[in-house]
């Protein structure tokens, strides 16, 4: 028994002493480590929250020790400086440090509040914006509202669709459309956010509320219902995000059986290799009221992305695409794929730090693996046809989901 403790004692000794760095408690929510005066003490908060609680440090390229022992110093000589001298850093210098130390992580959901801990001057960091602003394919090109909005009221004058109506919802739109092809139809939605749950739900207030809930109903009454419907196109350019149990309508109602789509891990421990299991992740047919079996039907199914397609915009793509029918057009996503939805004070990961004080961090709680992928945080998901709008214009994608339908 002796020699079979002290054997026990050994392996536990080797395990932990293969531990990765930085494996030690450290609760970035406690308000005592909110409690810096110093740039050093910030950058340690910081550094030490995102050791605890960023979730993919299995994927991340970035060394994380290394960037403790190179930006250390640089903190520490703005103190000494503040310390001699009175002077707090110009914005570029300070706001240049934290982009610096944060430009290769993979989380792009990630956005980093910090404030001056002098002047109380805020710096808003969006890594994987950046990032994105730099791919090739993204550079010199427009993906905001007007644009699209410009583009879309393009299709009904240029016969790309036969109709369509605008709804809106505070801050979310809608576009509900019709291309006619003979006898038959393709349904068309765009849409800014995922928000279809709530939507539904809630009785109108405005005549824009009224159409963004009456665009929702007819979508799906003719995807489902309509013994004409030729195809349906989801587009999901520029869309922000939103609910993912929106996936009950937007894949639900058309499968016959449910859809294993994606795998989901947490961490589990204060360590940053320190995971669950991989989860499955599934769209069960059961959630949407009335449901049409496209696979069943042979019926196609398009969506639409672009580079700015962020989270439940590039979720439902990557789901959409592996429907029998589904077809994915377009461009490879922004990769926000990490959902928030866990409680970080139990499960060490996700956001961390103070909304209202000297910093803040908004990160992902989980990992999302998609089926037959790898973890594609902070690349995005890749379309089943390339069409860039570099070369195409919003109408080229357009076009090719129109073609694919009349030709399926």
């Amino acid at each position: 028994m002796k020699q079979k403790l002290l054997y026990i004692a050994l392996i536990a000794t080797l395990v932990i002493g293969c531990r990765p760095k930085g494996d030690i408690y450290f609760d970035p929510n406690d308000p005592m480590n909110m409690a810096y005066t110093t740039y050093t003490g910030q950058f340690e908060a910081f550094w030490r929250g995102m050791n605890t609680h960023y979730v993919f440090w299995s994927e991340d390229s970035t060394d994380w020790d290394a960037v403790y022992k190179d930006m250390l110093p640089r903190f520490q000589e703005l103190d000494t400086t503040y310390a001699t001298s009175g002077t707090t850093p110009d914005s570029a210098t300070f706001a240049g440090l934290y982009a610096e130390m944060t430009a290769t992580l993979r989380d792009h959901h990630m956005s980093i509040q910090v404030l001056d801990v002098h002047t109380n001057k805020p710096f808003l960091f969006y890594p994987g914006v950046a990032e994105v602003k730099q791919r090739d394919y993204v550079v010199g090109q427009n993906y905001s509202f007007e644009a699209i909005q410009t583009a879309i009221n393009g299709f009904v004058s240029s016969g790309l669709l036969s109709s369509g109506t605008w709804g809106e919802m505070g801050e979310q739109h809608n576009f509900f459309g019709i291309r006619n092809v003979d006898d038959k139809k393709i349904a068309y939605l765009w849409i800014s956010n995922f928000q279809i749950s709530q939507a539904l739900s809630k009785e109108p207030e405005s005549e824009g509320e009224t159409a963004y809930i009456q665009n929702l109903r007819s979508w799906l009454d003719l995807c489902i219902k309509d013994e004409n419907l030729l195809g349906i196109i989801l587009d999901t350019r520029c869309n922000l995000g939103g609910k993912v149990e929106d996936l009950k309508y937007v894949v639900g109602s058309f499968i016959g059986k449910p859809l294993h789509y994606a795998d989901l891990r947490y961490k589990e421990g204060v360590g940053r290799y320190e995971y669950t299991d991989w989860i499955p992740a599934i769209i069960d047919t059961v959630a949407a009221e009335n449901r049409r079996d496209l696979e069943a039907s042979n019926i196609p199914y398009v969506v639409l992305s672009n580079a700015m397609s962020i989270s439940m915009g590039e979720i439902s793509a990557a789901a959409i695409k592996q429907l029998p029918t589904g077809c994915m057009i377009g461009e490879r996503t922004f990769g926000a794929h990490g959902q928030i939805v866990s409680n970080s004070a139990l499960l060490h990961d996700g956001s961390f730090g103070d909304k209202d004080g000297l910093h803040y961090v908004y990160t992902s709680s989980m990992q999302t693996r998609f089926r037959g992928e790898e973890v594609l945080e902070g690349i995005g998901v890749s379309p089943d046809k390339s069409v860039l709008q570099v070369e195409s214009g919003y109408d080229g994608a357009m076009e090719k989901a129109i073609d694919y339908i009349k030709a399926y």
